[in-house]
């Protein structure tokens, strides 16, 4: 049971560190952007990094998906 919850738990100062640091410097280049009108940031570069990041995603949930619908080697 507790070697359940090991596998649980936040590292701080690894990838989850990370990714709660990046969503908070994102809001703020958001924020900065919508607040000082700044068409270039708010016109092309959100939207086009989103569309970039949630193709990546997709395709990287593609290839997840083929590796489970290959057939696998049965051995008798």
């Amino acid at each position: 049971m507790s070697n359940e919850k090991k596998g649980l738990e936040i590292s701080w100062l690894g990838l989850d560190g990370f990714l709660v640091a990046l969503y908070f410097i994102v809001v703020g280049i958001i924020y900065y952007a919508i607040t000082t009108q700044n068409d270039l940031i708010v016109g092309q570069i959100l939207p086009y990094g989103i569309m970039i990041t949630v193709s990546l995603i997709f395709i990287n949930y593609l290839s997840i998906v083929f590796k489970f619908s290959k057939p696998q080697d049965k051995k008798l």
